[in-house]
């Protein structure tokens, strides 16, 4: 008897497991849900994360983009990408794609230079390592969007000092 106790209760555990993996919200959407509660907080939040997620899908449009038209006869050589030079020519892709309330805060050429080394010796020197295509080539698309992210990530702190 205390075997099928146990294997009901497996079974039973089993399956509100699984129910409860169905019913998993992303973080949005929890906020969200909250927000429809009345918590002012949670609707500030899940407006934020929803702006986040479509400024993300913008960077992957705009990095599909340069992909298509980067030159790779001046941006890569022996089949590694210079980032040092694409650094500049991502942001100033990204800065003339950009609408006026999106551009944010747009530091000066010395720095930008700074981030572009960094950036370069990060992925080419340390991780000796970049995102790369199916071919082996660099994916110039995912490229963009990391040094997007580096920029805002680490440049613009490195401004602040």
């Amino acid at each position: 008897m205390t075997v099928q106790v146990f294997q009901n209760f497996l079974i039973i555990t089993a399956w509100s497991l699984m129910c409860s993996l169905a019913q998993a919200d992303s973080l949005r959407e929890y906020h969200q849900r909250k927000c429809s509660d009345g918590k002012q907080e949670s609707c500030q939040k899940a407006e934020a994360m929803l702006q986040g997620e479509h400024l993300a899908e913008r960077i992957i449009e705009l990095g599909d983009h340069f992909a298509t038209t980067v030159n790779r006869l001046q941006r890569e050589e022996d089949n590694k990408p210079i980032l040092k030079n694409a650094y500049t020519d991502v942001l100033d892709d990204y800065f003339k794609s950009s609408t006026r309330n999106e551009k944010g805060k747009i530091i000066n050429n010395e720095i930008i230079t700074l981030c572009a080394e960094h950036y370069h010796d990060y992925w080419r020197n340390r991780k000796m390592w970049w995102p790369t295509d199916e071919a082996g080539k660099p994916d110039w698309s995912t490229i963009y969007y990391y040094i997007v992210d580096h920029y805002y990530g680490y440049c613009l702190a490195l401004s602040d000092l």
